[in-house]
């Protein structure tokens, strides 16, 4: 599980609960009409704005951000690529390592392995490489961009709530009983859209726009030290090589290992 994001999530509900009971308003803001304006709103306009494969895709994002990272860490990455060059070196080169885990890194780092045989040369085997990691990027980044349209388009919904919150009011004038009433569904409006947004919309495009980040930096490293077993580099060389990738990646450190 991914702890930072369920803090994020309980703090959040916690600081909103605080607010809303604490000043006596959950009755008003708690109202069908602002809800269904806003929610409903930003989720027909998101499918009008989607395709179907895609806003699955995005569903099935938003999930997996409460569970680890299946990336391994840097730290993880560099000592597996260590011990394949050690075993390189020892056994006569890239084609000694056929029987790389296949579950590694999602399965990239057999598929890397596998272009360098095919291939057996450094500037094909990068060229085919980065593409499938650029092509991997942008998939992740789509579905960031999904919530962050979603961010973009709740606050609007939530001002075409207030809007007829105020027609409601104006068509009251006259009774000063109704006029408070309706402002508080006009204001409230507002209140849910951004709320919707800040709390939910932002935070999530941006978590998965950082584990496509992760990713990609894991992805770009097992494509380096794939092409440096196949350059012939000694272990201890990619090692360093390597370790150079734990000064930009936030989290080098050790997770616990996986079951």
């Amino acid at each position: 599980m991914d702890i930072m994001t369920i803090i994020g999530f309980l703090l959040g509900i916690a600081v909103v609960a605080w607010g809303t009971f604490s000043a006596g308003v959950a009755d008003k803001i708690i109202n069908a009409h602002g809800i269904i304006i806003v929610l409903g709103g930003t989720l027909a306009a998101t499918v009008v704005n989607t395709s179907y494969k895609r806003f699955v895709a995005g569903v099935k994002a938003f999930f997996e951000i409460f569970a680890s990272p299946r990336m391994p860490t840097v730290d993880e990455a560099v000592r597996t690529l260590v011990t394949m060059a050690e075993t390189a070196q020892k056994q006569g080169g890239i084609m000694a390592l056929s029987n790389t885990d296949p579950a590694f890194a999602g399965g990239f780092l057999k598929r890397a392995v596998g272009v360098a045989m095919i291939s057996a040369q450094s500037n094909e085997t990068r060229a085919i490489l980065e593409e499938e990691i650029r092509r991997r990027r942008l998939d992740v980044q789509e579905n960031s961009n999904l919530y962050r349209t979603m961010g973009v388009l709740s606050p609007m919904f939530g001002l075409i709530g207030t809007l007829f919150g105020i027609i409601q009011t104006l068509s009251n004038i006259s009774d000063p009983t109704a006029i408070g009433r309706s402002m508080a569904v006009a204001i409230t409006s507002a209140l849910v859209g951004i709320g919707f947004s800040n709390m939910f919309c932002v935070p999530v495009a941006n978590k998965i726009r950082l584990r496509a980040v992760e990713e990609t930096l894991v992805l770009q490293l097992i494509l380096e030290g794939v092409l440096d077993i196949m350059g012939g580099k000694t272990p201890h060389l990619i090692e360093m090589h390597l370790r150079g990738y734990q000064l930009i990646d936030g989290s080098a450190q050790e997770r616990p290992a996986r079951a």
